[in-house]
């Protein structure tokens, strides 16, 4: 295959790069609290899969759905996780 292959062309319009990047930067709360090893473990997971691997924070999340599901309903994070579910059932 010559010609690049865009994944996300049926998501255009969508904005999946904001609404991914404003559940990111609403776990990052979670990451600064450092109230489970998880969120520690994630932001390093995080930057390595953005520089090593050139994956995207859709793509992130998704890796990461049903842990991230769970702590956010343990957290009572309702928000975050309403955005979350948002992004898994329109754009995953």
């Amino acid at each position: 295959m010559s010609a690049s292959f865009d994944r996300y062309v049926s998501f255009q319009h969508c904005d999946w790069e904001g609404r991914s990047e404003r559940v990111m930067q609403r776990l990052q709360r979670h990451v600064d609290a450092a109230e489970n090893p998880f969120w520690a473990y994630f932001a390093q997971k995080r930057a390595e899969l953005r520089d090593k691997q050139g994956l995207d924070d859709l793509r992130i999340l998704h890796n990461y759905l049903p842990t991230l599901r769970e702590l956010l309903e343990d957290n009572g994070d309702l928000e975050t996780l309403q955005m979350l579910e948002d992004l898994e059932a329109n754009l995953m």
